[in-house]
């Protein structure tokens, strides 16, 4: 035979070989039988596609809103307020206002302020009760109010603005409801100016014979050292947060 014939037939034969046993490439090819297509050599063409399970971490428990503390010592009265509730006790003694101050630190209070216009007059309601108790016709209750260094006559400050809250929990000035007139900052060359403040309160009605235009409930300054006078009936009342 013809030897390059017999080399041509030798070519064609590997060739055919090469094709029938899918080789070459790496590249996927079909089982004969299955017809299932394996993949090739290609790792990235060979990568499990199922996703792993992974557990979310455990959230705690939302934490329960604060208690809202509404507890006060018997007698006394709870006022609600945005900065956190107050505890109101009401107490009758012929004092002076720092005496009065003395007498609320030792129950672990102070004296208190007003904080709205509506806690001015249920200060105001409790004090009648207590007048109508104590057979008063009229008293007044010492506040924890102090004129500022700034306001020392009449007309030199707002009335509001007179004066400030001195039990570091009342806040504003919408408690200050002052009578007509005041505080007019009276002198003495005693006592100096009138520089703390008092709640008028009547056993009956709204006004009293003997404080003509001063209404039930309204305030007016007087001198910090009088205790019993103008009018002769004190009361004082002290204040602490609730518990």
């Amino acid at each position: 035979m013809n030897p390059r014939l017999l080399l041509f037939l030798s070519l064609i034969g590997v060739t055919v070989s090469i094709l029938v046993s899918g080789g070459g490439g790496g590249r996927g090819r079909f089982d004969d039988d299955s017809r299932h297509y394996s993949g090739g050599g290609d790792s990235s063409d060979s990568g499990d596609n199922s996703h792993e399970h992974h557990p979310h971490p455990h959230r705690p428990p939302r934490p329960n809103p604060p208690r809202e503390l509404t507890k006060c010592p018997d007698s006394w009265i709870l006022f609600k307020r945005p900065q956190g509730n107050w505890c109101v006790g009401l107490y009758v003694a012929q004092v002076s206002q720092p005496v009065a101050e003395t007498r609320c630190r030792d129950v672990g209070a102070t004296l208190t302020g007003l904080q709205s216009d509506q806690e001015r007059q249920q200060l105001a309601s409790a004090g009648q009760q207590m007048a109508l108790k104590h057979n008063f016709g009229d008293a007044a209750i010492w506040l924890g109010a102090r004129r500022k260094g700034s306001c020392l006559r009449a007309g030199m400050c707002q009335p509001r603005e007179t004066f400030f809250w001195t039990d570091n929990h009342t806040t504003g000035n919408d408690g200050f409801g002052w009578s007509t007139g005041q505080p007019d900052g009276v002198w003495s060359n005693v006592w100096g100016v009138q520089a703390c403040a008092h709640q008028f309160v009547f056993a009956s009605g709204t006004t009293h014979p003997r404080w003509p235009g001063i209404p039930h409930g309204a305030l007016d300054d007087q001198y910090c050292q009088e205790g019993n006078i103008n009018p002769n009936a004190k009361l004082f009342a002290c204040g602490k947060k609730a518990v």
